[in-house]
């Protein structure tokens, strides 16, 4: 009888082995722009409680600095099947290219998967300016408070507008930078852009952020507001840290999108957190000062209104430094006031 059983308990551990083999990628897709991507699988034939790991690879022709881009998805399969994305970002590419891809799940059946993507080829540099634009820049200065390696520094900006049309209106923001006058080292960031929508049929004001494109979406009523949050970056103190009292300019692109009669007040501030995040989705940014969805409090545009993973406002770790002084200060004090003009720029027909 014992051979009997011996034989038994080797074909349950056989079956045990080819079922995760029975496992496949079903479909795999990658979207890119000029600097960042979204890679999506489905995969099938899953042991629930199974861990496993899909792997992925994007490439360029011609080879960009930024390529090839290699990532992995480990998961712990609830159901026999899984749908995941992940996003990414990486140098910005200038010039024209091809994409390809591939993905795999090692120890199942399948082999290699080619990724679909889209576009499969793509030309990138610096876009012609949009129509009716004019550029703006603000300098300020910080505080005396150094700022110590670790905090985050909030830098957010806001605008009103006058001219809106009652059929609504968009306005963008881009090509925007923050550099520390006289020595970018001590700080020099990218923002996101931002793209402002006038709605006539919103009643309050929401942002989000799209990770795609790397740009605040921001939705106000065509009455506007007082302070419409404009865009916001998350900057990471370095290990040496950042002096008080530093000059830092801000500079972009406003434009109207061809509506003519606009006019723009705009400024920025920036606040220190002692714990923050760079998932500005998980911030929960107030979008206008008294238009806000679901935000009646006085707290300013731009202010973080959400809680971090233990349940704790954002709010809570406000310090003193960069142009704030802790304490309600949520978004540091504002900058002088800049009037811009994009529609001076508008074709005369």
């Amino acid at each position: 009888m014992f051979p009997r059983y011996r034989i038994l308990f080797a074909v349950f551990l056989f079956a045990l082995s080819v079922m995760p083999a029975l496992a496949d990628i079903d479909s795999a897709s990658a979207t890119l722009t000029c600097n960042a991507y979204s890679f999506s699988v489905s995969a099938s034939g899953l042991s629930a409680g199974g861990s496993y790991v899909i792997d992925y690879t994007l490439d360029s022709s011609p080879n960009s600095g930024g390529f090839p881009i290699t990532g992995s998805i480990p998961f712990t399969a609830t159901s026999n099947i899984f749908n995941g994305t992940v996003t990414g970002s990486f140098p910005a590419l200038s010039g024209s290219y091809s994409f390809s891809g591939i993905a795999s799940m090692p120890g199942t059946k399948g082999g290699l998967t080619t990724i679909m993507v889209s576009p499969i080829s793509l030309t990138c540099g610096t876009p012609p300016p949009p129509p009716c634009s004019g550029q703006a820049s603000i300098s300020s200065g910080f505080n005396g408070t150094p700022i110590n390696a670790g905090e985050w520094i909030w830098l957010n900006a806001n605008f009103t507008a006058k001219g809106i049309p009652s059929t609504g209106a968009t306005i963008t923001f881009t090509g925007s930078t923050v550099t520390a006058e006289g020595n970018a080292t001590l700080l020099s960031a990218a923002a996101p852009n931002a793209q402002i929508t006038f709605s006539p049929t919103a009643t309050c004001s929401t942002t989000t952020f799209n990770t795609m494109t790397n740009t605040w979406m921001t939705t106000v009523p065509v009455k506007g507001d007082d302070e419409i949050f404009l865009t916001g970056l998350a900057v990471p103190v370095p290990s040496t840290g950042v002096p008080g009292g530093i000059k830092v300019g801000w500079i972009g692109t406003f434009s109207s999108n061809g509506v003519k009669g606009i006019t723009i007040d705009w400024k920025w501030s920036a606040a220190v957190y002692s714990q923050f995040s760079s998932d500005y989705n998980a911030l929960g940014v107030k979008a206008g000062h008294q238009t806000a969805c679901g935000h009646s409090n006085g707290d300013h545009a731009g202010t973080p209104e959400g809680i971090n993973n233990n349940n704790h406002p954002w709010k809570d770790y406000v310090l003193g430094g960069a142009r704030g002084g802790g304490g309600s200060n949520w978004t540091g004090s504002w900058s002088g006031t800049e009037q811009v003009n994009p529609t001076a720029s508008c074709p005369l027909k």
